[in-house]
């Protein structure tokens, strides 16, 4: 018996199909999963948390991934607004 799985789907970026195993589309998920949050989440995400001390509770992506991972993805969400900005 054999599966047949659809391993593509639509970039949202690109408009052009891409393999859902693929880093790219990982990328892509991450940053449209991020969009999703609000401001204050969205700003935990990348700076960590923090207690009313200033103490960190939780590391951010910044920290953990560096400031070039961070300004990557915060390309990729631009990129994702200006597609939905054009289809409009």
């Amino acid at each position: 018996m054999t599966y047949s799985r659809e391993t593509t789907a639509i970039s949202e970026i690109t408009g052009q199909p891409v393999n859902t195993w693929s880093e790219e589309w990982q990328r892509e998920c991450e940053a449209r999963a991020i969009l999703k949050m609000s401001k204050v989440e969205r700003d935990e995400f990348f700076n960590g948390k923090k207690d009313e001390n200033g103490k960190t509770l939780e590391r951010g992506l910044i920290a953990l991934r560096g400031p070039k991972a961070a300004e990557n993805i915060r390309e990729l969400m631009q990129q994702i607004l200006d597609a939905r900005a054009n289809k409009r």
